[in-house]
């Protein structure tokens, strides 16, 4: 069922019963009011029963004032008859009832012919000299019934015409409500969406409709550069990976087929190693990729000093690559805030973040001198690694982060392209920013800014 249709209905049911409520509460009181009139006009004929043992002209002169079908009598003490009107009688009194009436007034409906609807009476007593007297007045309420009944037809037709009209009313609402989502609907296709560059379109600005389209053509962005990623991993992986396994493979074959000696065989065996290594290599670093990506930023809550994890970084890159200079350089507004600066993260990964940097600087230097600048300001830690390698096209700086593209300057030079693509996940777990300035022949400058918490 559709979303109009259901709002449709679910407007339509919520406002019949509401009708349907006020028109019982209506026709409730009506009848309440209408009950307590009759009662009232029969009381004071009841009453009028005294006349006749006080005044006999005066009693027959009102009489003639008489309820539609009324009939009236008098009853003495020992249940005797000393009045009746003229006229058919239909009620039968008991005992029971004048019994009752002696100690209450009685009020009581019962049903007579020809009348639709019940005839109602009151039973009351009264003193005359000493002598109780039972008086009883029946008579059908004709004007207040017609009233009733007019009342009853005028709430059903009003209830139904206003069904009608709420119906195609909410159907309108709910047509007009719902024309943007319509819209939005009407533009879509599997042949449209299956092209990740189609975006959604609205020609309204602040409502529903709008932040869904907005939401949408986000979640697109965001898949479109996942599937130009997967592709270029995918075609740059497959080709890294068979590469080093066909050349191991072709080695250890001419190894089978060749080798007459031990040391010819284990010669052969250590460039089948050399490429394994490698093949091993890009299988951790795929792996550690895909690990950073199953991370979560709110998994970060660790209180990181940001002095031991640069130094802790240094100090490592220096032990894997002692013939690299790097020279550190901590700015005076970073050494004065040095005590209260603090950033949530996970130290083991911005270490990685940053020997992964400082490794692609030595590597595409050819170990010249490599600087790292700390710098501190409005709540942002700054690094800044400065080398002086071959640098990168600048019609291939767009695509650092993209996961094994490789500059086409890279010569033989080894890698895998994801020291980069790694490092930008992480610092974006962090809430940072990883930035890339670089030209071919000028070397390369790589920024990372992490946000603290406010200082104390």
């Amino acid at each position: 069922m559709s979303i109009k249709r259901r709002i449709t209905i679910g407007f339509g049911v919520l406002v019949a019963t509401l009708l349907l409520l006020f028109s019982v509460f209506i026709y409730q009181n009506y009848e309440s009011y209408r009950r307590s009139l009759m009662r009232n006009r029969l009381q004071r004929r009841a009453l009028a029963g005294q006349l006749y043992f006080k005044d006999r002209l005066e009693f027959h002169r009102s009489s003639y004032l008489t309820l539609p079908d009324q009939h009236e009598w008098l009853i003495d003490e020992k249940n005797k008859l000393i009045y009746q009107s003229s006229g058919a009688n239909d009620f039968e009194l008991t005992k029971n009832l004048l019994a009752e009436a002696r100690k209450k007034e009685v009020y009581f409906q019962y049903k007579a012919e020809p009348w639709g609807s019940a005839k109602e009476g009151v039973t009351l007593s009264f003193k005359i000299e000493g002598t109780q007297y039972v008086s009883v007045v029946t008579a059908y309420d004709l004007t207040g019934r017609q009233a009733n009944e007019s009342l009853l037809f005028i709430l059903i037709s009003g209830n139904v015409i206003m069904l009608v009209i709420v119906a195609f009313a909410g159907f309108w609402f709910a047509r007009r409500a719902l024309r943007p989502f319509d819209g939005l609907i009407g533009q879509m296709n599997p042949a449209a969406v299956n092209d990740f560059s189609f975006r959604l379109s609205t020609q309204s600005k602040d409502d529903e409709a709008a932040y869904l389209a907005s939401s949408f053509n986000e979640l697109l962005a965001r898949l479109q550069t996942l599937a130009m990623s997967q592709e270029h991993f995918v075609s740059y992986a497959s080709h890294e990976i068979r590469t080093p396994l066909t050349v191991v493979k072709g080695v250890l074959e001419t190894s089978l087929a060749y080798d007459q000696s031990l040391a010819d065989t284990k010669q052969s065996m250590g460039k089948a190693l050399v490429r394994l290594e490698g093949a091993i290599n890009l299988a951790n670093s795929l792996l550690h990729l895909a690990e950073v990506e199953g991370l979560q930023s709110g998994q970060f809550k660790e209180d990181i000093n940001i002095v031991d994890t640069i130094l802790d970084t240094i100090t490592y890159f220096g032990e894997k690559h002692p013939d690299q200079h790097i020279e550190l350089q901590l700015t005076d507004s970073f050494t004065e805030n040095t005590s209260s600066i603090r950033i949530l993260g996970n130290s083991t990964l911005l270490r990685t973040v940053l020997n992964n940097i400082l490794e692609n600087a030595s590597k595409y230097s050819l170990n010249k001198p490599v600087e790292l600048i700390v710098d501190f300001d409005l709540n942002l830690v700054m690094m800044k690694v400065i080398d002086q390698g071959i640098g990168i096209p600048a019609t291939q700086l767009e695509d650092v982060f993209l996961p094994m593209m490789r500059a086409a300057n890279v010569g033989s030079l080894p890698g895998f392209g994801l020291g980069l693509t790694i490092a930008k996940k992480i610092i974006d777990m962090h809430q940072g920013q990883l930035t890339v300035d670089s030209a071919a022949g000028k070397g390369t400058t790589v920024c990372i800014f992490l946000p603290t918490l406010s200082l104390s």
